[in-house]
């Protein structure tokens, strides 16, 4: 389901960008009387509250501007320590720390994978459970990807 239109979605990722940060993601909430918008903002030097602070005040009129009747409330987050990975750039950045994947169908009689990433090549990423078996996922087949955060 659509939940933005397009140009509203252009504008939005345009203003995170133009403020040096990468647009992750964006997570739509329908609500009784409107929508709610999570946006999802990472930096090379990680997020703090500050970053969250501007960029809510960079990219709230836009939504002040917006000509429907839908009414917005709008919440900017990082990524966290258990961030998505999403494009292939991420899964890039990420080699060599434990993912979860959960797929949209089946592979190999299951549909939930945890193990380290050792790469991507093209739409393909192989991981390494915790049998050391090496397995190759495609990207289409992959519903979320999480990384695995590690405690010290």
């Amino acid at each position: 389901m659509n939940y933005l239109d397009k140009s509203l979605e252009q504008e939005l990722f345009n203003s995170v960008e133009s403020l040096g940060y990468e647009l992750m993601d964006l997570e739509f909430s329908p609500m009784k009387n409107g929508l709610k918008i999570t946006v999802f903002i990472d930096h090379d030097d990680g997020i703090d509250i500050d970053d969250c602070v501007n960029t809510t005040k960079e990219i709230s009129p836009i939504f002040e501007e917006d000509d429907s009747e839908k009414s917005y409330i709008i919440e900017v987050s990082s990524p966290g320590l258990d961030r998505k990975l999403i494009n292939k750039e991420h899964f890039d950045k990420f080699i060599g720390k434990t993912i979860k994947i959960k797929l949209k169908t089946k592979l190999q009689d299951r549909k939930n994978f945890k193990g380290q990433l050792l790469n991507r090549i093209k739409n393909i990423i192989t991981i390494q459970d915790h049998d050391n078996k090496e397995i190759e996922i495609d990207l289409k087949l992959i519903d979320i990807c999480r990384i695995v955060p590690v405690f010290k």
